[in-house]
């Protein structure tokens, strides 16, 4: 099933790319204004992909593709002179003007897209899992005075080291400083 999330700062905007797409019986699945209501939801989804303007509320196209990393894909919306602008690999661009056809045949390209990559990807971790690893960084973070990059990389190369997850590593962790 396709997480579709349409985020544009002009409701006008936002309406007519909704219903260009579910005219063209593509679900959008949230509408929302800014970009941090699109990063709860793809992250609530557990990814996506975020058709979006330039510059929303709060950040501009590239700064959600940053913010969202590999969770979702993102296709940008707007004049080709803002689109040069915007210099993420991760951000899919569409000029305006545009047609319906043009906006739909790039959604299911994308679809197909993160449909393989879905296909290839690493199992992802569970909340649990998350909470522990963010957890052990915490505790690293305190009683060892790393920052937060180096108590990362501590947990990714201890489980390399063990051949353990970074999950179990984080347990680990937990356990030797509670």
């Amino acid at each position: 099933m396709e997480n579709i999330i349409v985020a544009f700062e002009n409701e006008n905007n936002r309406k007519r790319i909704c219903d260009m797409l579910e005219a063209s019986g593509i679900t959008v699945r949230v509408s929302c204004k800014s970009g941090g209501e699109a990063i709860r939801a793809v992250r609530k989804m557990s990814g996506g992909i975020v058709i979006c303007g330039f510059k929303l509320a709060e950040m501009t196209a590239a700064d959600l593709a940053y913010d969202l990393g590999s969770q979702a894909m993102i296709l940008a919306i707007a004049p080709p002179q803002q689109l040069e602008l915007c210099g993420n690999d991760n951000v899919f661009k569409l000029p305006t003007p545009f047609s319906r056809g043009d906006l739909v045949s790039t959604i299911r390209m994308l679809v197909q897209m993160q449909e393989k990559h879905y296909k290839s990807a690493p199992p992802r971790r569970t909340e649990k899992e998350i909470s522990d690893i963010s957890r052990a960084k915490e505790l690293l973070m305190s009683k060892s005075g790393m920052t937060e990059q180096e108590a990362h990389r501590f947990i990714q190369r201890r489980s390399m080291d063990t051949g353990a997850k970074a999950a179990e590593t984080a347990r680990l962790i937990i356990e030797t400083y509670s």
